[in-house]
């Protein structure tokens, strides 16, 4: 049974400003959850963003509101556990996902199996992962690319839609810059109409970029569609697909080739198995991606990742621009990030000692 749940707030600083097409940020804020249950504990993290519409304070109202409501249940019984969570509000899905990635790691070190292992994954534990690159102009666009590329990563992210035909520049410079061997992804976050949209994929089509994220508004699942009827790249969602239910429109109506699973998103990885299992069953592949996370989730969603044979992309890459994580454990080499193989997410954290 689950007996105490204990949290800590931290505000982490960026090394660099980071823009998208919403929104800017040189900090972020990140909650980590420790729960327990007869005399073991796990830990989790939670990432608040515009996209979940939550924030520090709106996660500590949760987190102060669950610790009564879980006390005393089955850690072992998700499902249920799910349910006590929703009962106290809906949303608040990456407050819910610290309390599911604080279970799972403490049911993983029960089974003393990293948590992809107990997922039913097997593999060598690590994925190749990609660098983001925030809206820049081209020159430093170029500048981080390249520098990047020499740091390890072979697969890079960058971020559009601001400006349409300064952002081909950017991908088309960035291209020459880094060559042909390096795998692009792009990611306009709602910036383009569906017209814009097109005109884009073409472009980025003859660059060899393998998929173009969220191009148009999350609410526009209509333009979604006729962008991935007629793109030439690959489409994913993202913004647009939050829940199970999100999940099952997309796939009813055939508006991506690829969904983005956050663990933040979706309110931890018992829901994203859920999405996973909707999208296989559709034919459509999905990638697992991040919001301005420490290693503690990253590792949650690195493990997701190698626990599913559907997810075919991973873009974690949050912590890499954090200044004094209080989470550590996760190794990169080659362009891939390996967990540390130890049981549960396999990570250190300030949370192990006091639990908070």
């Amino acid at each position: 049974m689950i007996d105490h749940l204990t949290s800590r707030s931290y505000l982490i600083k960026r090394k660099n400003v980071f823009r998208i097409a919403t929104s800017a940020s040189d900090v972020e804020d990140n909650i980590m959850v420790r729960v327990e249950a007869e005399g073991e504990f796990g830990v989790g993290n939670a990432s608040p963003s515009d996209v979940t519409h939550e924030t520090r304070g709106s996660i500590e109202a949760f987190l102060e509101q669950a610790r009564g409501k879980i006390a005393g249940m089955d850690e072992t019984n998700l499902s249920t556990l799910h349910d006590a969570l929703e009962s106290i509000a809906s949303g608040n899905t990456s407050a819910k996902a610290a309390i599911d990635m604080a279970v799972y790691d403490l049911l993983g070190k029960r089974e003393g199996k990293p948590l992809f292992g107990y997922l039913g994954g097997s593999g060598d534990g690590s994925a190749l992962t990609d660098m983001t690159i925030g809206i820049e102009d081209e020159e430093e666009t170029v500048r981080r690319a390249t520098r990047h590329c020499r740091e390890g990563f072979r697969a890079l992210k960058l971020k559009v839609g601001l400006d349409l035909e300064g952002d081909v520049r950017r991908m088309s410079a960035v291209r020459d810059a880094i060559g042909p061997s390096v795998e692009m992804r792009v990611d306009a976050n709602q910036g383009f109409t569906v017209e814009e949209a097109l005109v884009f994929c073409e472009e980025m089509h003859a660059l060899d970029v393998v998929l173009v994220e969220q191009p148009v508004a999350e609410d526009d699942y209509t333009g979604l569609k006729k962008v991935r009827e007629r793109s030439p790249v690959p489409i994913m969602a993202d913004e647009c697909l939050r829940t199970v239910a999100d999940a099952k429109r997309v796939a009813a109506e055939g508006a991506a080739d690829i969904i983005n699973i956050k663990l933040m998103k979706s309110g931890g990885v018992f829901p994203a198995l859920a999405i996973d299992d909707i999208a296989r069953d559709a034919g459509i592949i999905t990638m697992v991606g991040c919001m301005g996370e420490i290693q503690q989730s990253i590792a949650a969603g690195l493990h997701f990742a190698l626990g599913r044979d559907n997810v075919r992309f991973v873009d974690l890459d949050s912590h890499f621009s954090m200044i004094d994580d209080p989470s550590s454990g996760l190794e990169f080499k080659n362009g891939r990030l390996r967990v540390s193989g130890l049981p549960g997410l396999g990570m250190a954290t300030d949370m192990d000692e006091t639990g908070g």
